[in-house]
């Protein structure tokens, strides 16, 4: 079974803390002028459901198992191709889906979106998630894997910098501080000197090859090489800095050229604990 469509991911997320931060954090970029919203990868409608309190929201997604819980307008649909005409909607948003996307699907997904919106996207992802340190392997098969199937990293810059003929009006972080990433050495050896990975309960874990969902038999992190990790952190004054980045941008005008130079938009962070999706953030011990 595909992963998105194991009932027991969807339903339960509505009143997690960092679904109600970025309910409020939506709220607040959101324009004035904004009418209709298509939510694309809503999931079971955690936000979806919550922003329909005010404005005309579709939800699209993939899975069927979540669209059950969605209680908006709701659409089964794949991202690369999406079922509606050029600029359907005032905004288009994603939130949580980007990251899970290899290169083409990336680019296609990307494309669509800036295609059916007529003025607005707000893109929510993992703000310089540390990827590796996410790593589990499949005891059945061997497939080594990032715990929620993530496959690409965001900054803003590059972000931004992928919404073509888009310009960014308002980028904010928030959500549970991560921890500093881990330095590819130490990362190197807990997976191939220790066999350790990152812990998988309750995360919801599902083999992207053979289909496993029992990870039991996976050794994960040693306790030994998280100490190592922090006393790295303080020597070298790394700090922390928060899970989530969201970004408004507005298409440009005909003929307002490249704005990258002056970005007019502000950089707000925050914090706030809890999980969304069931991706529990913590740090492998």
């Amino acid at each position: 079974m595909n992963r998105m469509e194991r009932p027991e991911i969807w339903g339960t997320l509505k009143d997690a803390p960092d679904i109600r931060e970025k309910i409020r954090v939506f709220e607040e970029v959101i324009p004035d002028d904004v009418d209709t919203i298509l939510d694309v990868g809503c999931g079971d409608g955690a936000i979806t459901n919550a922003l329909g309190r005010r404005w005309t929201v579709t939800g699209v997604d993939s899975s069927s198992a979540a669209l059950r819980h969605v209680t908006t307008e709701a659409v089964l649909g794949d991202a690369r191709s999406l079922p509606f005409a050029d600029g359907s909607f005032d905004l288009v948003m994603s939130s949580q889906m980007l990251e899970h996307l290899d290169d083409e699907s990336y680019a296609d997904a990307l494309s669509e979106l800036r295609r059916i919106t007529r003025a607005y996207l707000l893109i929510s992802v993992p703000f310089r998630e540390d990827l590796g340190s996410r790593m589990i392997r499949c005891p059945r098969c061997g497939l080594q894997q990032h715990v929620w199937g993530h496959l690409r990293g965001f900054t803003p810059e590059s972000l931004i910098r992928d919404l073509t003929d888009f310009e960014a009006r308002d980028v904010r972080t928030f959500g549970d501080l991560q921890p500093p990433a881990w330095p590819a050495p130490l990362l190197w050896v807990m997976h191939n000197i220790y066999g350790s990975w990152y812990p998988p309960e309750g995360q919801h874990a599902q083999c992207a090859r053979c289909g496993n969902t029992d990870f039991g038999a996976m050794r994960t992190s040693r306790p030994f090489l998280g100490l190592v990790k922090r006393a790295i952190d303080r020597i070298g004054f790394r700090s922390g800095y928060p899970f989530w980045l969201a970004v408004l941008a507005r298409r440009q005008l005909p003929g307002q050229g490249d704005q990258s130079d002056r970005p007019p938009w502000r950089l707000a962070r925050g914090q706030v604990g809890g999980s969304v999706a069931g991706e529990r953030v913590r740090e492998p011990r």
